[in-house]
C-alpha cells in the first residue's frame, strides 16, 4: 500500500461557496515571481529612457548604414576603369562574342540592329555611347526594358562585351529604338 500524497494546506477565499465539495483556495504569489514582474517593469522603464535618450531611431542607423554603403561603393567605382581596357584584345573580343551571342543577340540581334531593344549600330544612343555611359547602362540596366547586368556578368565581362560590340558594322540609318525610325513595310502601309 503506497501512502496517500501529501495535502498541501492552502487558505480558503472568504465566502467562497464549495460546490460538490469542491471549494476554491488561494495561496500567496510567490516572491521570486514578484521580484522578476516588478524587475521587468523597471528595466522596460530604463530601456524606454535610455531608447530616447540617446536619440537612436531605425530611420538614423538605416541612414548610416546607406552612407556607410555608398562610401564603399564611391571608393570602388574610382577605381573602376573609365574606358574600355579590352579594346583591340582579340582574346577578350572571342569572350566578348561568346557573351554577346549567350546573351545579347535576344533582344538586340546578332547584327546589333535591335528587336526588342534599341540598335547598337546607328548614331543614335539614348544614354550616351561613352565606354562609361555604356557600361553604367549595361551594369545598372535602364527603365523600360533593359535588365542589370552587373549582378549577373561582372565588370570584366561587361568590358568585354563591349569591346566586342564595337567591332559590329555601323550604320547611319536610324535603327530600332531611335526617334526617326520606320519598322520595314511602314511607308508603303505592307506589314
Amino acid at each position: 500500500m503506497s501512502n496517500p500524497p501529501e495535502e498541501i494546506p492552502e487558505w480558503p477565499i472568504a465566502e467562497t461557496p464549495a460546490r460538490d465539495g469542491i471549494g476554491e483556495d488561494d495561496n500567496a504569489i510567490p516572491l521570486w515571481f514578484n521580484i522578476g514582474f516588478y524587475g521587468l517593469i523597471v528595466v522596460g522603464l530604463l530601456y524606454i529612457a535610455w531608447f530616447e535618450g540617446t536619440g537612436w531611431t531605425q530611420v538614423a542607423s538605416y541612414e548610416a548604414d546607406v552612407a556607410i554603403a555608398e562610401e564603399k561603393a564611391a571608393a570602388v567605382k574610382a577605381t573602376m576603369p573609365t574606358e574600355n581596357p579590352y579594346r583591340g584584345d582579340d582574346a577578350a573580343l572571342a569572350q566578348g562574342a561568346e557573351t554577346w551571342r549567350t546573351i545579347c543577340v535576344a533582344c538586340h540581334l546578332p547584327e546589333g540592329t535591335g528587336l526588342v531593344g534599341p540598335s547598337l549600330v546607328d548614331p543614335f544612343w539614348k544614354y550616351g555611347n561613352s565606354d562609361e555611359e555604356l557600361f553604367s547602362t549595361v551594369s545598372d540596366g535602364r527603365p523600360a526594358g533593359m535588365p542589370p547586368w552587373g549582378p549577373q556578368l561582372g565588370a570584366e565581362k561587361i568590358w568585354k562585351v563591349l569591346a566586342y560590340m564595337e567591332t559590329l558594322p555601323r550604320t547611319e540609318e536610324p535603327g530600332m529604338g531611335s526617334p526617326d525610325y520606320q519598322p520595314p513595310g511602314a511607308a508603303t502601309g505592307q506589314p
